[in-house]
């Protein structure tokens, strides 16, 4: 039986790391994608292939699926600060493209709460503080649903650092609002990348168990 492949775009740390740790664990060829004079050592030692590419550049994350086959897995956790919108629309935008050309099986996305729809329910204080990185995240996700691809975006509520939790849970509810460990939304992502779970859902991701004051 073939190696099943995720390509995993945003791996270097946070989520993305923990999900490239989560992935090799159950058995998958993970082939992460970094940023020119990133540090991947984390990712290496996890025995993943890394390569090194701009995800603004859409040669060079096309370059990122050469010699793959056709049906693999795809998973996004581009994005950064309030300065970095650019990554959150251009790079993802271009991981969209060159999975559909490549004809990946499914790319999940993760996008955030204030995304889209789910913009209506955040607070004034969120929109104040990254409303413009939100306005770029619901590019991508529009960008993602328009292409045909099969495809999942998971927004997250609160991100703490910490491993799974088991408990967390994916809700259709744009208005959901709590808190979620970076390894547990990675266990959710991977869940349903592995599954047979319905295709092109927008799913919101939060822990019940996680306190609403911050730990």
């Amino acid at each position: 039986m073939a190696v099943p492949i995720l390509v995993l775009f945003g791996a270097r740390a946070g989520t993305g790391l923990a999900l490239a740790g989560q992935a090799r664990a159950a058995g998958y060829a993970v082939v992460a994608a970094v940023r020119p004079g990133a540090d991947a050592g984390a990712l290496a030692a996890l025995g993943c292939r890394v390569v090194v590419a701009d995800a603004c550049d859409a040669a060079a994350v096309g370059a990122v699926f050469r010699g793959l086959p056709p049906g693999i897995l795809v998973a996004s956790t581009l994005g950064g600060g309030a300065g970095d919108a650019f990554v959150d629309d251009i790079g993802n935008r271009a991981v969209v493209d060159a999975a559909l050309a490549h004809d990946a099986g499914r790319l999940l996305l993760v996008s955030s709460l204030g995304a889209g729809d789910s913009r209506a329910c955040a607070s004034a204080r969120l929109l104040a503080a990254i409303g413009e990185v939100l306005a770029a995240k619901t590019r991508a996700e529009e960008h993602l649903r328009a292409s045909g691809l099969d495809h999942v975006i998971l927004r997250p509520g609160g991100l703490r650092d910490g491993p799974p939790t088991g408990t967390g849970i994916l809700s259709p509810a744009a208005d959901l609002h709590g808190f979620i460990t970076r390894g547990e939304l990675a266990r959710l992502a991977l869940d349903r990348l592995m599954s047979d779970s319905p295709v092109g859902v927008t799913l919101t991701a939060v822990d019940p168990q996680q306190s609403p004051r911050p730990a």
